[in-house]
């Protein structure tokens, strides 16, 4: 995952966001106040947002390691 300031993210916005998309790599936005914000692909942010939520519930967490787990072997 690689880091830029806010100011070269306005400068190459288009850029910034086509690479983001195509490499599927997250980018790290740092604002002048030193804050960070991350620059990810919809399709990924989706998919942690449905794991986030599967895993949320204790059942269907233990059920999804048990089949990951048979997958595995």
């Amino acid at each position: 995952m690689h880091a830029v300031t806010l100011k070269e993210a306005k400068r190459n916005l288009e850029r910034l966001l086509t690479q983001v998309i195509d490499d599927a790599e997250p980018t790290i936005v740092v604002l002048e106040t030193g804050q960070q914000v991350v620059v990810v692909p919809l399709d990924e942010y989706t998919a942690w947002q449905e794991t986030r939520y599967l895993l949320a519930n204790p059942t269907n967490a233990a059920h999804l390691r048990q089949s990951i787990t048979e997958a595995q072997t």
